[in-house]
């Protein structure tokens, strides 16, 4: 093989996973906004048709989450009709927002309004925000 045809390889291969990674985070193909911990606060403490869902295991909420938000870990998001709310608009967040993004994907799908929590529990505490027991 000669080098251009390594090269170009060596490209489109670069291509494709920045594009996968890019999917993977939720900045591209996605039905639904991605937030930062600020703004997320902000609808918190502000806006009171909207339903914070924690995505993370039981387990992983009893030891800490947003305050007054609910539990629906990964796998039952994934279960049609598994969750339904009376507000359309839902935040959803995880541990550092993988399995929020893909929970997005789900409820964007089921006709919610979803925002995603950019950065997850680790953002929230990192932007100096508190988690309640």
């Amino acid at each position: 093989m000669t080098d251009n045809k390594i090269n170009l390889i060596m490209k489109l291969l670069m291509a494709l996973m920045l594009g996968y990674f890019a999917y993977f985070k939720g900045w591209v193909f996605s039905d639904f906004k991605n937030v930062s911990s600020q703004e997320a606060y902000a609808l918190l403490e502000n806006d009171k048709n909207i339903t914070f869902i924690d995505v993370r295991s039981k387990k992983e909420f009893e030891k800490d989450h947003i305050k007054g938000a609910i539990s629906l870990p990964m796998e039952m998001v994934a279960i049609p009709n598994t969750y339904t709310s009376e507000h359309k608009k839902v935040l959803v967040y995880s541990e550092r927002g993988e399995r929020s993004v893909e929970a997005s994907r789900i409820l964007s799908k089921r006709g919610y309004e979803v925002l995603n929590l950019k950065g997850g529990v680790v953002f929230w505490i990192r932007a100096g925000y508190e988690l309640t027991k």
